[in-house]
């Protein structure tokens, strides 16, 4: 079950689908509200408790077609720590979480003023919106990924300040929580990532006390699923995902 960062949509997800497919690891990737073909409010969530509970239904899609199948929870940006959540707050019950370069703390250019001004305005006009200063080229090394996500309309570059909050607030119940994580942890991290902090999260790392390990690509941008060494990434998935699964009939992420 792959959840995707902001700004993206699940077919994000679409070369590692067609990676595992023929090693018999199936892909559901949720489009998360706010994003993609569900951008009717561009960047904007009522509540981050609204992702959990998709997660949670398409989770049980996944169930209901394939019973008695391992299943894996991963996300990328945002969506690793949307993932990350469910399984700390939500729902434990997942054979493993694979984190591709989280945000748990970014280093975009967005001065402390500016951070203030997103948090007070949240408090009475949570929907207003916020162009995030990243830009597509920061995104992946591959020249032919970021040509096509710029003329890809389902992609944007906005969040409410309701979702900046949000996340702001589950950045720091993570770290805090950090070590109560009882899953199977693959942590993927991007050498030259410029939306993430890399350093914080390797000290994050260090807190987990579960089944763990960590992947650091030291070329690689932030959106490892769409970067040029992605089949690398994607074999490492595969890798971590069959050591830890004794049936691999079928597997699901």
């Amino acid at each position: 079950l792959a959840v995707h960062g902001m700004g993206a949509h699940s077919d994000r997800f679409a070369d590692m689908a067609k990676f595992l497919k023929p090693k018999k690891i199936a892909v559901y990737a949720l489009e998360l509200r706010g994003f993609g073909t569900l951008s009717a409010e561009p960047g904007h969530v009522k509540t981050m408790a609204v992702y959990h509970d998709d997660i949670s239904k398409l989770k049980g899609i996944i169930k209901t077609e394939n019973p008695k199948v391992p299943l894996f929870i991963m996300g990328e940006s945002m969506g690793a720590l949307i993932a990350h959540m469910t399984v700390l707050d939500y729902d434990p019950d997942y054979s493993g979480l694979i984190e591709s370069a989280p945000v748990y703390k970014d280093v975009m250019k967005i001065s402390p003023a500016r951070r203030v001004g997103i948090a007070l305005t949240a408090l009475f006009n949570p929907e207003a919106q916020v162009k995030m200063p990243f830009k597509t080229e920061e995104l992946s090394r591959d020249k032919t990924v970021i040509s096509k996500i710029r003329k890809d309309t389902r992609e944007h570059r906005i969040a409410s300040t309701g979702l900046l909050v949000g996340i702001l607030l589950r950045q720091i119940r993570a770290a805090f929580l950090m070590g109560k994580i009882k899953a199977p942890v693959l942590l993927l991290l991007a050498g030259k990532d410029m939306l993430g902090d890399t350093e914080y999260n390797k000290k994050l790392f260090k807190k987990l006390k579960c089944d763990k390990e960590m992947k650091l690509y030291p070329d690689s941008f932030h959106a490892l699923t769409i970067d040029k060494n992605r089949k690398q990434i994607f074999a490492d998935i595969y890798r971590w995902v069959s050591a830890r699964v004794k049936n691999l009939s079928l597997i699901h992420i």
